[in-house]
């Protein structure tokens, strides 16, 4: 999805000192009938993540792909992509403010199906404008991260009534290395809680994903491969109510 937009990205972020790309690879175990129209299941989602600062600020973007791999799902394969990308504006890092930023980001996806007759169809996940202010603490080489981020949230309606009620957004992220004092033990991920008119009434929707990884490779000097754990935790996201699913997952650093 938007190759170009990533492809642009990866050139302009190489001369930065810290930062990086990786890319993960999940099996997902998936959560059948824990929410309304969601029966995931026996999928695979590769990410790709990138994170640079620079002197004017920090980019961060990622990209997920959805692959059907039972020979009955329903789905094509790959059947599904979604991407964000974020930018924080900051020109005063030298400045007792240096924490607080202003970020302007972009969500949006796709996704394809079919139908008995073997028709392919399509339809859009939100696309998002949004805007606001970024606090961020963080360790010097952004191992240790902390961000609030508190966003005006533009959702374009998808003509299936859903559209923007309560347009604001807040998001926690945080990322902590050796955790709880363990070497090579990172616990990170996200928190995102926004209001949306889904159906014709006002909705919260809560989406968490926290992360806990082991670069396994610091055994055998390939500091780069990383395994670990993804769990994806929504409500009124993919559908009416909680939701859970759980992952297991691979991680390539290239930084």
């Amino acid at each position: 999805m938007k190759k170009t937009v990533f492809t642009l990205l990866l050139s302009l972020c190489a001369v930065h000192v810290f930062g990086g790309t990786n890319l993960q690879l999940y099996y997902d175990f998936g959560s059948l009938k824990t929410a309304c129209a969601n029966e995931r299941s026996n999928r695979v989602t590769t990410t790709l993540e990138l994170f640079y600062p620079d002197k004017w600020g920090t980019t961060f973007a990622f990209i997920d792909i959805d692959y059907a791999i039972h020979p009955n799902d329903p789905h094509n394969t790959p059947f599904m992509a979604y991407g964000e990308i974020a930018r924080c504006l900051n020109f005063w890092q030298q400045s007792k403010a240096k924490d607080l930023s202003v970020q302007i980001e972009y969500n949006g996806g796709l996704g394809l199906w079919k139908d008995q007759t073997n028709d392919i169809h399509g339809y859009g996940i939100n696309h998002a404008a949004l805007v606001g202010l970024n606090y961020c603490l963080h360790a010097k080489d952004y191992k240790n991260i902390f961000n609030l981020e508190i966003l005006y949230k533009y959702i374009l309606s998808n003509g299936n009534g859903i559209h923007n009620q309560a347009p604001v957004q807040f998001t926690f992220v945080w990322g902590c290395d050796d955790f709880c004092t363990a070497p090579g033990l990172r616990f990170s991920g996200f928190l995102d809680v926004w209001g949306e008119k889904i159906g014709g009434k006002q909705s919260v929707v809560i989406l968490s994903e926290p992360q806990l990884w082991y670069n396994v490779g610091r055994w055998f000097k390939c500091p780069n491969l990383n395994i670990g754990t993804e769990i994806e935790l929504s409500y009124n996201f993919t559908g009416s109510g909680f939701m859970v699913n759980p992952c297991i997952g691979i991680k390539w650093t290239f930084d």
